[in-house]
């Protein structure tokens, strides 16, 4: 194949740039923003553009969105002689909803002789901001202060409800909602818990989808020793003092077919396990409000 003249076919035309890529990056990540603005490609003039009036050079650029077998062809343009073209070339953000490697490349067509320029593929990483577009969660069995304690019904060692408001036309049947929990050893989710930390998935159910209320993510009994007792017991702070505080940042995103649709502010649940009086904490052995 011949060079990037207009003299014959050529694979090899310049290289172009994203704009808010790293030229240092060998990722090539794209801005955080592209699934929500898309992003500009700035594409050099080529060589030995179409000289005759009455002519024009065809640019076409083509994307290969990640997972996806065949490229499609989301910009096409003639431009009359004199040639001449836009500073930037905007790719929209409907091309910019999966995460992982994506691939660019243009091709121009000379009007002048009908031969065709190719640039080389070129790769970049995509990772999908998720906009934060949901209700925050909420803790029916909390008290009015985001409290748990050792006489919430039902009782925290058995089950802990968080759920998610309901949105109407947010949701669908069969979108997976994602929780994500993580204790802390302060009421403000400060100084995380090692091995507190989960991820729950729910499919949702047309019910769930349609409920006036809501839908709930329950953490029962077989969840209690990891992900909440943790949070009532003792923590030596910096200034040597022991506290018995906790809390709990809570938040989940809405998927549909695989991609992200949004996600929550995050919830801030208390705990409070203390018994006054007492050197232990309520649980399922020491239920201090049972009659």
């Amino acid at each position: 194949m011949a060079s990037t003249t207009n003299t014959g076919i050529g694979l090899f035309a310049r290289a172009f740039t994203v704009e808010g890529v790293d030229p240092n990056d060998p990722t090539a990540q794209l801005p955080p923003d592209a699934s929500t603005k898309g992003v500009y490609l700035n594409i050099p003039m080529w060589e030995g553009p179409s000289v005759c009036i009455g002519k024009s050079d065809l640019l076409e650029i083509w994307v290969l969105e990640p997972g996806a077998g065949l490229e499609t062809l989301f910009y096409s343009n003639a431009f009359p002689v004199p040639v001449t073209i836009p500073a930037r070339f905007h790719l929209p953000a409907q091309y910019l909803q999966r995460e992982g490697e994506i691939s660019l490349r243009y091709r121009v067509i000379l009007g002048d002789n009908g031969n065709e320029d190719t640039a080389l593929p070129q790769r970049f990483t995509l990772k999908r901001q998720v906009p934060t577009n949901l209700a925050k969660p909420v803790f029916p069995s909390a008290t009015l202060w985001g409290y748990f304690n050792c006489c919430s019904v039902p009782r925290m060692w058995d089950e802990v409800k968080v759920r998610v408001p309901a949105q109407p036309g947010r949701f669908s049947e069969d979108d997976e909602c994602i929780l994500d929990w993580e204790g802390f050893y302060t009421l403000n989710g400060v100084r995380a818990i090692p091995g507190t930390a989960g991820r729950f998935v729910k499919k949702l159910t047309k019910q769930d989808a349609d409920s006036p209320i809501g839908f709930d993510f329950v953490l029962g009994a077989d969840k209690f020793e990891r992900y909440i007792a943790p949070m009532g017991k003792i923590e030596v702070k910096t200034d040597g003092k022991a506290g018995t505080t906790g809390s709990a940042k809570v938040s989940y995103a809405l998927y549909r077919g695989g991609t992200a649709l949004g996600k929550s502010d995050v919830g801030c649940p208390k705990f409070d396990r203390v018994v006054s009086g007492e050197i232990f904490h309520c649980d399922r052995e020491h239920d201090t409000c049972k009659k």
